[in-house]
C-alpha cells in the first residue's frame, strides 16, 4: 500500500495559494507525504534520473518500474536509483507493460503514474479502465512572461482529445476546474472558450461550440466564450476593444482566464509547443497532468527540460493528494424538490412472462417485485391475472397512500397525426370520483397494433386508478413517432417507416445522460442504444427521438430474440414457403431469431458460458451482433450530421462488460460513451408521472392522437 493511501488525516498543505508560478509546484510537494510511482516502460535512464530527483526533493519514495526486466536492471545500475526487487516488474510487450502498470494502480501501489518508453496511444488505450469520467485529458499549468503578465494558467487539451464534441468539451472542463480549485485554489475558476473570433459567427465552428457551451448552467465555474488568445488573458486589449461594453456577460473571464480551453487538438497543441519553446528560453514555466482517471498520469515528454518534467510530477501528486483529502471531508446532502419527494407512485409494467411491480416515491425506488408465470396466448384474457399479482404486492409490502398509477404504454393504434412524447393521461379524479379515459382503454384492449403483453399496462393501470382513487398516466407509449420526414420514407412508395421502439427506456436513458453531462436533455444531440432481448439505437436530437431501428420486425441489429434487418430475397422466399402463417412466421423472427437461431438460447449469461469454455461460434455471433449495432450508430451519427455529444447504452446486455467494451472498441471514437446498465423502464415511468403531478411537463390526452373511425 502506497504511503498515501495510510495517511488518516487530513493533508495539511495550503489552499493553493502558495502557488504562484510553476517552480512552487516542486516546493509545495516536497511538503506534503510521498508518493509511489509507477513507470510505464521504465528502463529509460532520462526517467530513472528524473524520479531520482523527485525523491531528492522528498515528492517520491516508492518507485516501481513495468517492462523489460534485463533494460530495467541496467538502467538501474547506470543511474544507481534505489529501487525495490520486488518493484521491478518484468513484462513482455506494450500490451502487456500497460497492464501491469495499470493493475499497480488499480490495486493501491501507485499514486500516481509516470510514462516511460512506452508508447502513449498503448499507454492510454489500457488507461480507459480507470476513467473517473467519461474523457481523459491533459491539463498543462504553465506561466509565461509574455501571456496574462506572467499569472498561472490552465491550458486543455493538448494531447489526447482528437474529437472535440459537446460533451467532450464539458468534460475536459469540469476535469481542468478540479485541477485549478485543488491544485491553484482557485475556488471559483474563470474559463475562457477561445476561437478566432470574439463573436458567435455561423462559419466558425469554434465560436459555435463556445457559445454553446457558455449557455450551459455551471455550478461553481464562470464560463464565457467565444474569446480570441488575447482577449482572454491580456486585460489591455479586453479594455482597447472595448470589448466588456459590447458583451457585458464576459467581465469575470475576459483578459483573466484562469483556464484556456480550445475547441480543437491541433490549436491546443501549437499554443503548448509554443509555451514548452519560451520555457526552453527561460521565460516560461510549464508542468502537466492527465486527468479525468481514478489515478492521475505525469505526462512527460523527453523533449522538454528536467525542470517541466519534475513540475509534472509535483503537480500530479498535489492533485492526487488534495483530491484524496477532499473524498474524505463529508459530502453535502442532496435535496429532493418537494413536489418529487412528496408523490408516491405505483408502476406496472407487464411483459410476456413476468409481471414488474414498483413503488417509486419521488426519484427513489422504496420497493420492487417481479412475478413470473407462464406466458398467455391471449393478452387480453390475462387482465384478471396481472391485477391479482399486483394487489397481492400492494398487501406483501403494506403500501398505503398512493398519489399515483402509472402503466406500461401498448401498441396503440396510429392515426393521421404522430404520437408524441410525454405522459398521457388514463384516468383523473373529480371530487373523489375516477374518470377513466374509456377510449384509450379501448383502443389499446380491441384495436392495439399487434397483439402484445404491453397492452395490459394501460388497463390494468386503469382498474387500479379505480381501486385506489388515484389518477392514472402512462408514459412514453412504444408507438411515440417523432422521426423528421427523411426518416419516414422507406424506399417504396406503399411502405412508410413508423416507429416503434423502446421509447420509455430510450427517452430515460437520454434524460440520464444529460444529467450526467450536466445539460438539459433539449439542448444536446445523443445516439442512444438500447440492448435488451430486442434492440433498439436512436437519434435524440434536443430531446426529440427523431430516427431509430424499428425493434419489432422492421429493421436494425439483430438480438438475442429477435432477428433485425434481413435480405429481403430471402425473407420473401420463407414467407411464400409453405411452412409458416403469418402469424407463426412474425413469431419465429420476433422471438426465435437473432441468437436464439443459431444457439438455441437467448440468455447472454449463457451465450458468454460457451464463450468462456472456447465456443467460437458462439464468439463469432457476439461479435456479429456488436459489429450490427456499433454500424446502426454509426449510420445515426450521420443523421446527427456528425454533431453527438454522448452516446448512451442501457438494457440488460449493457451489464455484460465483454459486450460493452466490444462496442466501446468500435464506436468510442465518435463521442463519449455513458453506460447505464439494466432496466430504466420502471424509473422512467415513475419519474414521468411525478414531473405530471409536480406540474413540470404538461399531461397530454389521447383523444388529440387517436385516429378517427373510418381509419
Amino acid at each position: 500500500m502506497s504511503r498515501l493511501q495510510s495517511q488518516s488525516g487530513e493533508v495539511n498543505d495550503g489552499n493553493g495559494s502558495e502557488i504562484q508560478v510553476v517552480s512552487d509546484l516542486v516546493i509545495v510537494a516536497g511538503m506534503l507525504p510521498h508518493v509511489s510511482v509507477v513507470v510505464a516502460g521504465g528502463d529509460r535512464v532520462p526517467d530513472l534520473l528524473l524520479v531520482e530527483a523527485a525523491q531528492d526533493h522528498g515528492i517520491v519514495d516508492r518507485v516501481i518500474l513495468v517492462g523489460d526486466e534485463r533494460s530495467m536492471r541496467d538502467a538501474i545500475e547506470q543511474t544507481h536509483v534505489e529501487v525495490a526487487p520486488g518493484d521491478i516488474v518484468p513484462a513482455g510487450d506494450d500490451p502487456d507493460i500497460a497492464f501491469k502498470t495499470i493493475r499497480c494502480a488499480q490495486t493501491g501501489e501507485a499514486d500516481i503514474i509516470l510514462k516511460g518508453r512506452l508508447p502513449t496511444p498503448a499507454l492510454y488505450r489500457e488507461l480507459v479502465k480507470i476513467r473517473s469520467r467519461p474523457t481523459i485529458n491533459i491539463v498543462a499549468c504553465f506561466d509565461a512572461a509574455p501571456i496574462a503578465r506572467g499569472r498561472l494558467t490552465l491550458l486543455t487539451d493538448p494531447g489526447v482529445t482528437v474529437v472535440c464534441t459537446y460533451a467532450r468539451l464539458v468534460d475536459i472542463i469540469e476535469n481542468a476546474a478540479e485541477v485549478a480549485r485543488l491544485v491553484l485554489g482557485r475556488a471559483r475558476p474563470k474559463v475562457a472558450i477561445l476561437s478566432a473570433n470574439e463573436e458567435d459567427i455561423k462559419s466558425l465552428p469554434s465560436s459555435r461550440m463556445a457559445a454553446a457551451l457558455m449557455r450551459r448552467r455551471w455550478v461553481d465555474l464562470d464560463v464565457y466564450g467565444p474569446l480570441s488568445f488575447d482577449l482572454a488573458t491580456d486585460p489591455q486589449s479586453v479594455a482597447i476593444k472595448r470589448l466588456v461594453e459590447r458583451f457585458p456577460e464576459c467581465e469575470p473571464v475576459a483578459g483573466r482566464a484562469d483556464i484556456l480551453v480550445f475547441t480543437s487538438i491541433d490549436a491546443a497543441n501549437a499554443v503548448y509547443k509554443s509555451i514548452m519553446a519560451m520555457a526552453g528560453y527561460g521565460i516560461a514555466g510549464l508542468a502537466n497532468i492527465t486527468v479525468g482517471l481514478q489515478v492521475p498520469v505525469a505526462p512527460v515528454s523527453r523533449a522538454e527540460l528536467l525542470s517541466c518534467r519534475l513540475a509534472s510530477i509535483a503537480l500530479t501528486s498535489i492533485y492526487t493528494q488534495r483530491r484524496a483529502a477532499a473524498e474524505r471531508a463529508p459530502a453535502p446532502v442532496a435535496r429532493p424538490s418537494p413536489a418529487r419527494s412528496a408523490c408516491r407512485v405505483l408502476a406496472v409494467n407487464p411483459g410476456s412472462t413476468s409481471t414488474k411491480v414498483a413503488v417509486y416515491e419521488g426519484d427513489r425506488e422504496l420497493c420492487a417485485g417481479e412475478v413470473r408465470h407462464s406466458a398467455h396466448a391471449d393478452a387480453a384474457a390475462d387482465m384478471g391475472g396481472r391485477l391479482e399479482v399486483v394487489n397481492q404486492f400492494l398487501t406483501d409490502n403494506r403500501i398505503e397512500g398512493i398519489d399515483a398509477v402509472v402503466g406500461r404504454g401498448g401498441l396503440l393504434p396510429r392515426g393521421k397525426r404522430k404520437l408524441e412524447s410525454g405522459v398521457y393521461e388514463i384516468a383523473h379524479v373529480v371530487r373523489g370520483s375516477v374518470i377513466v379515459d374509456e377510449a384509450l382503454v379501448e383502443a389499446v384492449t380491441q384495436h392495439a397494433q399487434l397483439n402484445h403483453p404491453c397492452n395490459l399496462g394501460i388497463p390494468v393501470a386503469a382498474e387500479l386508478a379505480r381501486t385506489l382513487r388515484a389518477p392514472a398516466f402512462t408514459v412514453d407509449p412504444v408507438v411515440v413517432d417523432e422521426f423528421i420526414p427523411e426518416a419516414e420514407i422507406s424506399g417504396y412508395a406503399p411502405i412508410q417507416r413508423r416507429a416503434a421502439a423502446h421509447v420509455l427506456s430510450v427517452r430515460e436513458t437520454a434524460r440520464c445522460a444529460a444529467e450526467e453531462i450536466g445539460h438539459a436533455v433539449e439542448e444536446l444531440n445523443l445516439i442512444v442504444a438500447h440492448l435488451g432481448g430486442g434492440v433498439t439505437v436512436a437519434a435524440v436530437s434536443r430531446g426529440r427521438m427523431i430516427d431509430a431501428t424499428i425493434s419489432l420486425l422492421g429493421d436494425g441489429p439483430f438480438s438475442p430474440q429477435r432477428a433485425g434487418r434481413l435480405p429481403l430475397r430471402d425473407v420473401i422466399a420463407l414467407a411464400y414457403s409453405g411452412k409458416y402463417t403469418r402469424a407463426q412466421l412474425e413469431e419465429e423472427l420476433s422471438t426465435r431469431g437473432g441468437l436464439y437461431s443459431y444457439l438455441g438460447t437467448h440468455d447472454i449469461e449463457e451465450v458468454e458460458r460457451r464463450i468462456a469454455g472456447g465456443d467460437e461460434q458462439a464468439r463469432l455471433l457476439v461479435d456479429a451482433m456488436v459489429y450490427w449495432i456499433a454500424k446502426e450508430v454509426g449510420a445515426l451519427a450521420a443523421s446527427l450530421a456528425g454533431e453527438v455529444d454522448a452516446i448512451a447504452i442501457t438494457g440488460g446486455m449493457a451489464r455484460s462488460a465483454d459486450i460493452v467494451e466490444r462496442l466501446r472498441e468500435r464506436i468510442s471514437d465518435l463521442a463519449p460513451m455513458l453506460v447505464f446498465p439494466g432496466s430504466l423502464e420502471m424509473q422512467a415511468m415513475a419519474r414521468g408521472a411525478c414531473r405530471a403531478l409536480a406540474g413540470e411537463e404538461p399531461i397530454r390526452r389521447w383523444a388529440e392522437y387517436a385516429p378517427a373511425v373510418e381509419e
